[in-house]
């Protein structure tokens, strides 16, 4: 990393490079269910929405560059749901956990019972490092995401207690 690494609260300022972050990591086609062609507009005023309703989003910084993000949303029937990219560039660099750390610690001082996940299974440096941090396989989500060329991947849905 070029400077240290600082996880903090997201801010307004922040979605630009939110947006950016999220279109290289969608245009990888590899670890999230968007693909590019989504609606960009719509996503930046989702992070916004977001903002300010006081959910969890915390960005990680290094030498003044967003390189990671993590949100916490409601999503039914899995309650406080968490979602994480990191660039490309910082994978494997203990960017993930540092956010992931940070969302939870965030989501115990809301005293949430528990926090959940999706991961794609063929994403196993994320599911070693979820694992690693307390996450259990709560539920496979056969055929959960159809991609752009009409295939259907499969998810998993992961939870850890908080308690």
């Amino acid at each position: 990393m070029d400077g240290a690494l600082h996880i903090r609260e997201m801010v307004a300022a922040d979605l630009d490079a939110v947006i950016e972050l999220f279109d290289a990591v969608a245009s990888e086609r590899l670890w999230i269910g968007t693909e590019p062609g989504y609606d960009r507009d719509r996503y930046r005023d989702t992070f916004g929405f977001a903002l300010g309703r006081g959910n969890g989003m915390f960005v990680a910084i290094d030498g003044g560059r967003l390189v990671g993000i993590a949100t916490e949303h409601q999503q039914e029937p899995y309650g406080h749901m968490i979602g994480m990219i990191v660039d490309e560039a910082y994978r494997g660099r203990g960017v993930g956990r540092a956010l992931l750390e940070r969302i939870i610690e965030w989501a115990r001082d809301e005293r949430f019972p528990h926090v959940s996940l999706a991961v794609f299974p063929h994403n196993e440096r994320a599911l070693a490092l979820y694992r690693s941090c307390g996450f259990i396989d709560l539920e496979p989500l056969p055929g959960g995401v159809r991609r752009a060329n009409g295939e259907v991947w499969d998810a998993l849905v992961m939870r850890k207690s908080l308690r």
